[in-house]
């Protein structure tokens, strides 16, 4: 009779990503990057959860809720960081005049968030341990269980994907960027635990222009809504037109690059 395969270990990969997450934010004073790396652990333990939850559907809804109001509070600090990349991201591939208008916006929205910090750290700290508690209670989880949170996992990416596809509604595009990530940060983390084929660098490709698109959109109703920090009206045209282009292209990107992975399907 054939032998059981190993369960994955939930428990001890979502605490790995927490206490990975916790020591990036120490660092936060020190290393402007640390909050980007915070997010992306607290992103990898979340995908982990909603695995999770075919074994712990309760705890993986407190997991998802806790993790959703402490993204919100290091959203403060990484939304303009995000921005000021955007901004020379697109002064890189402009032309001079153009170019000089993105270096603007990025120094403004840079000298606007150094000179009103808006972190709570001790919150992002306590919401870190909240997390980490959950975590070292997760119930142990079975193979079959590990393969169905993953196959619902992975469902809810392809519907997400059919809904953002070609779609020009920024919702559709941002929810399907982030069920992409969660199945992609899940197949890295559950490694041969993961049922069927995991396509990592394909899906890496698709959150990479899914989420260069997003931050130039988000950079076009920044500028928006403040156009002064692109220095006069003249600048603020080129940029935006700049945008909508950057914008454009890595649209059809994210879309081509989705259609050929359900292709192969």
């Amino acid at each position: 009779m054939r032998s059981p395969e190993p369960a994955f270990d939930l428990r001890a990969a979502l605490t790995d990503e927490l206490r990975a997450a916790i020591d990036e934010l120490e660092t936060i004073h020190t290393d402007a990057k640390a909050v980007h790396r915070t997010r992306v652990c607290v992103k990898r333990a979340r995908a982990l959860a909603r695995v999770g939850s075919a074994c712990a559907p309760g705890l993986s809804t407190v997991f998802v809720d806790t993790a959703r109001s402490l993204m919100r509070n290091l959203a403060l600090a990484r939304d303009p960081a995000a921005l000021s990349e955007a901004a020379r991201a697109a002064a890189d591939k402009s032309g001079k005049r153009t170019a000089a208008a993105f270096e603007t916006v990025a120094a403004t929205i840079e000298e606007t968030a150094s000179a009103h910090p808006d972190l709570n750290f001790e919150a992002a700290r306590a919401g870190l341990k909240d997390l980490l508690a959950l975590a070292q209670v997760w119930p142990e989880a079975s193979h079959r269980q590990i393969r169905r949170g993953a196959r619902r996992l992975d469902r809810q990416a392809r519907r997400a994907r059919r809904r953002g596809l070609v779609s020009v509604d920024p919702v559709a595009r941002h929810k399907w960027r982030i069920r992409e990530k969660d199945r992609f940060f899940a197949s890295d983390i559950l490694g041969g635990a993961w049922p069927g084929k995991r396509r990592r660098k394909a899906a890496e490709n698709i959150c990479t222009a899914l989420g260069i698109e997003r931050d130039a959109l988000l950079l076009m109703e920044h500028l928006v809504a403040e156009p002064e920090i692109a220095g006069d009206e003249r600048n603020l045209r080129r940029a935006l037109r700049m945008l909508n282009r950057r914008r454009s292209k890595f649209a059809r990107r994210a879309d081509a690059l989705a259609a050929r992975m359900r292709s192969r399907s």
